[in-house]
């Protein structure tokens, strides 16, 4: 008995077999080459990232140096070195050593229009925060939020002593602030959200001084508005302008209450003293 006679394939299906199979191993040869493609443009990422970390991180060290060379060459008290030790550490922990701060700071270069918007985007939330603030135009806000500028105060400092001319008004970020009067006392504290100066630089009533100090208790982050920059913005702005102006006087009102309110025991004392002399 003969062997089978074998079929032959067709060379038009042999060839697209080769083909296929050709095809198949080109897939896996493209596949994995895109995918060590991504792996190696991961890998550079975060490479990119590291490095960008670590050049902020030697940046930041050495400021730190210089600022510690320049305090012992200038025989800085130990207390005040470990302040500005702490101030450092605190701004880096913030992002402030790696492009924080105002927006005129970290991103001056940028376009006016760029600026803006990424100033809105960043400051709005704190401006929208103030009730001073909160019924005027979108349009008075976008003019501002521009102006404002950033500031950081450490424990214990004062931000402002009463009598000083109001050149700018504060509004806090983060952190507590306290109200303390001519004693010592402190009155009330202040936090996120809270302002403080808009009756100085309203010139309300020709009163442009502060009311109270005002002491930062622990690290605090503040945003100021010169005098100069409000009420530039509120003549292009007249319900605006309105607006601050009635809630300006409404605080500069219980501001004198309050200051009554705490002369009056020593008016009573004094009188009563002038009494007991004239019996005697």
């Amino acid at each position: 008995m003969g062997m089978p006679n074998r079929v032959k394939p067709r060379k038009g299906c042999a060839l697209f077999l080769r083909t296929k199979q050709l095809k198949g191993r080109l897939t896996l040869l493209v596949h994995g080459r895109l995918k060590r493609d991504r792996s190696e443009a991961i890998w550079r990422q975060v490479g990119n990232v590291i490095t960008n970390r670590n050049a902020s991180r030697l940046e930041f060290e050495r400021l730190l140096d210089g600022a510690k060379l320049y305090m012992r060459h200038h025989k800085v008290p130990k207390g005040m070195q470990r302040r500005v030790q702490r101030w450092y550490d605190y701004s880096w922990s913030r992002g402030r050593m790696q492009g924080g701060g105002d927006i005129h700071s970290a991103l001056g270069i940028l376009p006016d229009k760029l600026k803006t918007e990424l100033a809105i985007h960043v400051n709005l939330k704190t401006l929208k925060k103030v009730s001073i603030f909160k019924e005027c135009q979108p349009e008075f806000l976008h003019d501002l939020v521009l102006k404002m500028k950033a500031y950081i105060f450490t424990p214990g400092d004062l931000v402002c002593r009463k009598g000083e001319v109001a050149r700018e008004m504060f509004i806090i970020a983060d952190g507590i602030l306290q109200v303390i009067n001519d004693k010592g006392q402190v009155l009330t504290h202040m936090r996120a959200g809270d302002f403080f100066g808009e009756i100085g630089i309203l010139n309300l009533d020709g009163f442009n001084r502060r009311t109270a100090d005002v002491r930062s208790v622990g690290y605090s982050e503040l945003f100021s508005l010169s005098r100069e920059d409000v009420l530039s913005a509120m003549k292009d702005y007249p319900e605006a302008e309105d607006i601050l102006q009635t809630m300006g006087r409404r605080r500069l009102l219980e501001a004198r209450l309050q200051n009554a309110a705490e002369k009056a025991p020593y008016q009573d004392n004094s009188e009563k003293n002038e009494n007991r002399q004239r019996k005697k």
